[in-house]
């Protein structure tokens, strides 16, 4: 009787994390586009060396990554809860990676089979484990003395967003690392489906089923690099130096006051953010 009692909670529990995600709307039986190739060296010309020296300390940020879709009436309540996070701490950065037919981004497929997305809403943290929606369990993340940082520079020319990375490091690292460059658009608004409608405990109470005019944040709409990842020659990551990479992306008709380039980087093979950077369109944003 007593396993008979566990087997029935356990599959009760199971059950219940069951219905309380969206499968992904995506045709399961497509491949997902390729990942990059492994290069025979970890060499990239578009990368060089500053002349400048690096920083000595750099505030750690995280990112969080929340695959979500227009179509998933259990979506809002992961976007609330990143909006409840970053308002506690700006150094979260999120991104909202949408597989809909509203603003999906064009490689969703692969960052799904990359990433593990087995249904909707999930959100990643530094692409290297799942969220459980609290803000506490990212401190951990975020008390981590981060051995590089990011500066942004960026303007608009011609319906372009053209700018600059710059890597810092105050410590010599061993490991190969990639980095990755998107544009985000910001307050895109579209319908999204609610499920918590009738749930009086939700913010999304009586907001209606869609609820009309939804505000979403922070939507993925393109990369300057890979989406896993551009190689940082191995030979770079040397303390002081300053890593720096030229880029550019079509800003085709998005808000571009609603623009933000976030960058990040990455240890090879697309998982682990070391650390991550955000600016609106045409600022720049300094080492910090």
């Amino acid at each position: 009787m007593k396993n008979f009692k566990q087997c029935f909670l356990l599959s009760m529990l199971f059950l219940g994390l069951l219905i309380s995600s969206c499968s992904s709307s995506g045709d399961d039986s497509l491949n997902p586009d390729p990942e990059p190739e492994p290069k025979e060296s970890r060499k990239n010309s578009n990368v060089s060396v500053s002349s400048t020296d690096a920083p000595a300390n750099y505030t750690t940020k995280v990112l969080l990554e929340d695959y979500t879709g227009t179509w998933c009436g259990y979506c809002p309540r992961v976007a609330h809860a990143m909006e409840e996070a970053i308002a506690q701490n700006s150094n979260i950065i999120g991104i909202g990676v949408h597989n809909d037919n509203d603003m999906g981004y064009t490689h969703v497929e692969s960052m799904e089979s990359k990433y593990n997305v087995g249904g909707y809403p999930t959100a990643i943290v530094n692409r290297s484990a799942n969220w459980i929606e609290n803000y506490p369990s990212l401190n951990p993340y975020l008390t981590k003395e981060s051995d590089l940082g990011i500066a942004l520079e960026t303007s608009i020319d011609n319906g372009s967003v053209k700018g600059k990375i710059k890597i810092g490091f105050n410590k010599d690292i061993s490991t190969s690392l990639d980095y990755v460059i998107c544009l985000v658009e910001d307050k895109v608004i579209a319908n999204q489906a609610n499920y918590y409608n009738e749930d009086s405990n939700s913010p999304f109470f009586e907001k209606g089923n869609p609820i009309v005019g939804f505000e979403h944040a922070n939507v993925l709409r393109k990369a300057a690099t890979d989406i896993f990842g551009d190689i940082i020659p191995e030979d770079y990551t040397k303390i002081g130096n300053v890593c720096e990479a030229d880029f550019e992306i079509n800003l085709d008709n998005y808000a571009v006051d609603n623009c933000y380039i976030i960058a990040f980087v990455l240890e090879k093979g697309g998982k682990n953010v070391l650390n991550v950077q955000m600016v609106k369109v045409g600022s720049n944003q300094d080492f910090d």
